[in-house]
């Protein structure tokens, strides 16, 4: 009986396709695991996105955090500062008042030592008018009286003059001068050269000598121009 025997050609397919399916199952194994494994496990892919979502909320929260830290000290440190500030205007506040008080104690002091000598003769002529009044006679008349009363002012005349201030009477017929003198009534006249002029004197006025301006301008009476009437011309 023959035996019967198989070609070359009949025997490379057969090797070919052992290696090509042995290659094809290592290649599986290398590249398609994870594709079966996830195909196999659908489960897993959706447990990784809440892990991603809240690891982006623990980074949101870590910076909200951070910047909240910064904004804390920022306000305590302008609010540190804005009471310093106060401090300081508090202070500067007392200084000013302290300061101010001390000038006013100096001002007094100084008008006091500016009046003391007049002061001082007012008080002296106080003095006199009450030993004066005490002791007047009992024939004490109006000329009597009259002199006594010059003589006080003639004291209370140097008193003003001993403090730079001193009195005067503009003249008969002088021209009306509204810085020195306040016109306190008016005599017609008929001649126009005396309009404007001074008249009489009523009361003496005061002059400070240092500033060369009036402390009390003299009173006067005016000459004005009398109007003419038809029964005149």
């Amino acid at each position: 009986m023959p035996l019967e025997t198989k070609s070359s050609d009949d025997l490379e397919p057969t090797g070919e396709t052992e290696t090509e399916a042995e290659a094809g199952t290592e290649a599986e194994a290398a590249t398609g695991g994870d594709t079966r494994a996830d195909a196999l496990d659908p489960g897993a892919a959706a447990d990784d996105a809440p892990e991603a979502a809240s690891g982006a909320e623990a980074s949101a929260t870590s910076v909200t955090e951070v910047v909240l830290t910064e904004l804390s000290a920022t306000v305590r440190e302008v609010a540190d500062l804005s009471q310093r500030y106060h401090a300081r205007a508090e202070q500067r506040e007392g200084v000013i008042d302290l300061l101010r008080s001390e000038l006013e104690v100096l001002r007094r002091g100084e008008r006091r030592g500016l009046l003391r000598p007049l002061l001082t003769d007012l008080c002296r002529l106080r003095g006199d008018l009450l030993s004066q009044a005490g002791g007047l006679p009992a024939d004490f008349d109006a000329a009597k009286a009259a002199d006594l009363l010059c003589s006080y002012a003639e004291t209370i005349e140097q008193t003003l003059e001993s403090n730079g201030v001193v009195t005067y009477a503009p003249g008969s017929q002088d021209r009306f001068d509204p810085r020195m003198h306040r016109r306190v009534g008016g005599e017609p006249t008929g001649d126009p050269g005396q309009a404007g002029h001074i008249a009489a004197v009523r009361r003496d006025g005061y002059l400070d000598i240092e500033s060369n301006s009036p402390l009390a301008p003299a009173e006067v009476t005016v000459f004005a121009l009398a109007k003419v009437t038809e029964g005149e011309q």
